[in-house]
């Protein structure tokens, strides 16, 4: 199965384009002295450090992800690599410029997720690297590639899938990925499209990378090091802003951020009207943001839940934001004026209660896009109140003043929402 996912990856990289030129890279099994150093590594002259043409089969795939996932176990191969890194770091002959890391994901899916898919496992072999090398950030690029059609035509070309040629016509031809990807489904009643999903989408959800050196002539035996003044001077060498790797079709990948408004319908069973605003902050952080509002008796003048509350909620989300399991911290303020029985009524005297809370939740999203969803959640903490109490009939007096603190459940929903999503490009 390992052998089968690299014989195909190899297929990747290869365009004719890149062929023609290849000649421009330095390949390390030609400069004597470097021939220890895996092809993976490849090296170019200073003006050239920013060249496609340093990626014309020098790659490796280290890490070939799950379906919709982005996270990975580390492997012999990693631990190769980092070898590879530190190594090239110490040896005086070389001058590591950077490494290049890319993501992508296979076609399936939303165009919009497998974006945020293939940035999510880009940035997940770039964090291993840095976390396990001695690499500065300075000198790691990272690139999402998104769903890389273009590879997918090379790898196409070179298969025996049924109506292989009508499929690169519909990629040819059909710039909008989900229309493309209807018209391929399209075919022979979809199963050109799931034999495409068993066969040959695989490989494409991976993160691969290329360590770019710059080629200088191997010091002979006998000389020195380079001394402080020359690195000095290499370090001082004007860089070039990245360029993609593929000169492909593909269009240009953003990151995505998901608002969403939401009503929550237990508090809408007690009468109290609601509408929530959250919004994605960073990979795996959103801002949730409710307010309910209830300016009406429940049943009689006697029986009242009337209150202006807000309860904001920073989430930490164990994939991606905006999906599956969260934990949240939240916090609280409200004004009240409160009776549910003949006992009395409760109001604040102008100091709303406050508090603190942690919660838990998991969100359910449905349909293709994933703009229709439920969210499930409970939260407890504390809330610290004061109170009016006034004898529950028209015109009551105040009978008491008092305070107190409540521990124990704080937030609690089953929320409906819509989402929808804002393209943003990757820094």
């Amino acid at each position: 199965m390992r052998f089968s996912v690299f014989l195909i990856l190899a297929l990747l990289f290869c365009s004719p384009a890149l062929a023609q030129q290849k000649e421009a890279a330095v390949s390390n099994d030609t400069i004597e002295g470097y021939r220890w150093y895996p092809k993976f590594v490849t090296f170019l002259p200073f003006e050239k450090m920013d060249s496609v043409l340093a990626y014309a089969n020098t790659d490796i795939v280290p890490v070939v992800y799950p379906v919709n996932r982005s996270d990975f176990k580390a492997n012999q191969e990693l631990d190769s690599i980092v070898s590879v890194i530190n190594n090239l770091q110490q040896d005086m002959r070389v001058n590591l410029s950077y490494v290049w890391v890319g993501g992508s994901a296979s076609p399936e899916g939303p165009a919009q997720w497998n974006r945020t898919l293939g940035e999510r496992r880009a940035e997940a072999l770039a964090d291993y690297l840095l976390k396990n090398t001695k690499l500065p950030e300075t000198k790691l690029r990272v690139e999402n590639l998104g769903e890389d059609w273009y590879s997918l035509s090379n790898v196409l070309r070179n298969s025996n899938l049924y109506y292989r040629d009508t499929v690169l016509t519909i990629i040819a031809d059909e710039p909008d990925f989900e229309k493309r990807k209807h018209q391929i489904q399209a075919i022979d009643h979809s199963r050109v499209w799931w034999s495409m999903v068993r066969n040959v989408f695989p490989p494409f959800r991976n993160a691969r990378m290329v360590i770019v050196c710059a080629s200088e002539p191997p010091m002979p035996l006998g000389l020195k090091p380079l001394d402080a003044q020359d690195l000095l001077h290499r370090s001082a060498q004007p860089s070039i802003a990245p360029v993609a790797v593929f000169p492909s079709d593909r269009q240009e990948s953003p990151d995505t951020r998901f608002f969403a408004l939401k009503t929550n319908a237990l508090f809408l069973g007690g009468l109290i009207a609601n509408l929530s605003f959250e919004t994605e902050l960073w990979r795996h952080w959103s801002l949730d943001f409710p307010v309910y509002y209830s300016p009406y008796n429940l049943f009689k003048d006697s029986r009242k839940l009337r209150l202006l509350a807000i309860q904001p909620e920073v989430r930490y989300w164990l994939g991606k934001a905006g999906e599956g399991h969260f934990f949240g911290l939240h916090g609280h303020v409200a004004g009240f004026n409160v009776a549910v029985n003949d006992h009395g009524r409760y109001q604040d005297p102008n100091h709303a209660l406050w508090g603190l809370g942690i919660g838990y939740g998991y969100t359910f999203n449905f349909g293709k896009e994933k703009r229709w969803g439920l969210e499930l959640n409970i939260g407890a903490g504390f809330a610290d109140y004061e109170y009016d109490a006034y004898r529950n009939w028209e015109n009551g007096p105040k009978y008491r003043s008092g305070s107190d603190r409540y521990w124990g459940i704080t937030r609690a929903g089953i929320s409906i929402f819509y989402k929808w999503y804002k393209n943003r490009k990757h820094k």
